[in-house]
């Protein structure tokens, strides 16, 4: 489980749409439209995985990066 990001250093991210690269958050958004307008206008070397952060009175998400 060593690839786990840990639900802790997502807690700023609560209820947003967030993409990752590798275990770095590289951009978020209140919704995903907009996520990935914004990932659009960047000059990024990889695809990023991208996934809604539950808010704090939803069950946790597991993210596993392989």
């Amino acid at each position: 489980m060593s690839n786990a990001v840990s639900v802790k250093n997502l807690n700023r991210f609560s209820g947003k749409w967030v993409a990752f690269i590798e275990r770095e958050v590289v951009e978020s958004a209140k919704t995903l439209p907009s996520l990935m307008e914004k990932l659009k206008s960047k000059k990024l070397k990889r695809k990023p995985s991208v996934m809604l952060i539950p808010r704090k009175d939803e069950g946790p998400y597991i993210l596993i990066f392989p």
